[in-house]
This record gives structure tokens, sequence and C-alpha cells, in this order.
């Protein structure tokens, strides 16, 4: 069984193009107070790094120790559960999105392997692009009548959800269960896409609009590894059946 300190420093914050240095230090104090300490920070390149400490106060170390990229891809790619946070719908989003208590019982049940739970900026939120490398989207309930929140309420509200779950002992997981990374999952979605183009079926069907409907599948499934070394298998093999029938 894990204690809470070990199953937090399981779960990293990522912002995406943050806007406002001040909010930056704000997500640094709310998940400070529920135990969290790991930051990354995405294309913030004009952030103002001492306006960022004066609104993180006392959680000024997990400012100075944030990590900063230059893409998404690099803030996510060993981890093996991916969440966008996000308000918005639609085609070319997430068919299924879970609220923070849901995402909370998805980390609880994770062994092992980083969680990274990705908030976009100030004015736009994450977009289609951002979103589409995330496993699965995250939903806080609001009023329908004023829906927005501001950035470092939104890490408040899903970083007290883990806290609860996390902090309650809850994050043990299950004995022997090893998570498929972010990088194995694309490798398999790309092995059922392939397949699929094999045997002609997206005569009118689009590649990548199926290629997100699978992801968010697969990955809701939280995978096992021989979960997926199975399934590339299997769909291996029926790509390797119609190569042989059309030499």
């Amino acid at each position: 069984m894990h204690s809470p300190a070990q199953a937090s420093s399981r779960v990293r914050f990522v912002l995406v193009e943050p806007q406002d240095s001040r909010n930056v230090g704000a997500v640094c104090r709310a998940m400070k107070t529920m135990g969290f300490h790991r930051l990354h920070v995405v294309g913030a390149g004009s952030l103002d790094r001492e306006q960022a400490a004066i609104s993180a106060v006392h959680a000024v170390d997990v400012l100075r120790e944030a990590v900063f990229c230059d893409q998404l891809t690099e803030a996510v790619r060993d981890a093996v559960l991916v969440a966008g946070v996000t308000r918005r719908r639609g085609r070319w989003r997430k068919y299924f999105a879970v609220d923070p208590e849901g995402l909370g019982q998805r980390v609880a049940a994770l062994a092992t392997g980083t969680c990274a739970v990705v908030f976009g900026n100030e004015s736009s939120g994450l977009s289609d692009r951002d979103l589409r490398q995330c496993h699965l989207a995250v939903q806080i309930p609001t009023s329908p009548e004023f829906p927005s929140l501001n950035l470092s309420h939104a890490v408040q509200l899903v970083a007290y959800a883990l806290f609860r779950r996390l902090g309650g002992g809850l994050g043990g997981g299950q004995a022997g269960f090893r998570p498929t990374s972010a990088d194995r999952l694309e490798e398999l979605v790309a092995g059922v896409i392939g397949a699929l183009r094999g045997i002609g079926y997206f005569t009118r069907g689009d590649p990548a609009e199926l290629g997100v409907f699978w992801r968010d599948i697969l990955a809701r499934a939280a995978l096992e590894q021989r979960e997926a070394d199975r399934l590339a298998e299997l769909f291996g093999k029926i790509g390797g059946m119609v190569a042989g029938r059309n030499p």
C-alpha cells in the first residue's frame, strides 16, 4: 500500500500556455495545500517568475522546481494516464468525460506510473489538438449560468478530489497491475487504424476521427501492458492476413 505522499508524487499537474503569471503562482499554492509538488508548464516563455512567486507565497518551492517545456508532448510522454480538464465538448474532442472524483478513482487504481492532469490557458482552455493527447477528459460540474472557472480554482478542485482519494489510503492500486504507457497506447491505436485501413474500412470514414474514438475507449479501459500486447498482436495478424491476400 502506498502512503499518501508516495501516491501524490505520481501526479503531475501540467499548465498549457498560461497567460497570467499570478495564476501560475496561485496554482502552486493550490497544489501544495493538497500535497502535490510536481508541476510542468508548457509554452510559457513570457512568464514573469517574480510575479508568480508573489502569488505562490509559501508554495514558491513548487514554482522553483517546475519543469518548463516547449510542447505538451514533452510534458506527458512518460505518463500512463493523461487527463485533460475541459468543459467543452465536440466532434473532435472527447466522447466521454469523468468528474474530478472519477479521475481520483482512476488514479488510485494505478499501482505505478505517472498520471498527468492537463489544464489549458485562461481564455480558451485546451485546444482540440491538446485534448487529443489526453486519454480522457475531466469536467468540473458548474452552474450553467456561469460555467467558467479561474485556472487556479480548477486546479484546486481537481487537486482536492485527488487528495481525498489518495490521502484516504486508497492509492495502493491493484497488485501486479502494469499500466500501459502513453507511447504504447499511441502505437496500439496506430496499429488498429492500420489494420482497418488494410481491409478497406475507410472508403468513407475518417481515420483521424476514428483514431480519437479508439484512443478514448482504450485509455478509459486502463489497459494492462499484457492486454495492450494482446490487442496489438490481434490487429497485427489482421493486417498481416490482408497483406498476404494482396501481395
